[in-house]
């Protein structure tokens, strides 16, 4: 079961959007997130879920060396990038993507590409992180902006 690629937009370079699919059954549903032969598997270094609550912002980062990617378990979440990298083909680009549990979708964020997200709706949202690298607490990949930062796009108001 592979999942298929979202290729009717042009995101940014080096990001792919992956439709997950939702597999009901007598006893829930399943939904598969990733598996190891599957062609945009970056590697494995960590994986961990957060919870966001409605409304809060969790932006901006970004990594010099790590592939991040990002599921929804549960709620709804605005997933933002931004992309500066000044020898992209698509410097400037915003992308915005509406994830959630019934609209499933695996987002690979390549390297360098600004991403933070932001919980939609009335109740907290659970996202599983899929990282290329574990987290080094010595030399953290990670670079920060407030969400309000004025080089960044107005993505939160």
């Amino acid at each position: 079961m592979s999942p298929s690629d979202s290729l009717d937009q042009k995101w940014i370079e080096g990001v792919r959007v992956t439709d997950l699919k939702l597999m009901p059954n007598e006893f829930g549903r399943l939904m598969e997130v990733q598996s190891r032969d599957e062609p945009n598997f970056p590697g494995f270094g960590q994986a961990y879920i957060t919870q966001s609550f409605a409304g809060v912002v969790k932006a901006w980062y970004r990594h010099s060396r790590q592939t991040d990617q990002i599921a929804v378990v549960s709620g709804l979440v605005k997933l933002v990038l931004f992309d500066d990298r000044k020898d992209s083909s698509t410097e400037g680009q915003v992308d915005k993507i509406i994830m959630g549990e019934l609209a499933p979708k695996l987002v690979l964020i390549p390297p360098k590409v600004w991403h933070g997200f932001q919980a939609i709706g009335d109740t907290s949202a659970f996202l599983l992180h899929l990282n290329s690298e574990p987290f080094d607490f010595a030399d953290p990949d990670e670079e920060r902006r407030n969400q309000n930062d004025a080089l960044m796009p107005d993505e939160w108001s």
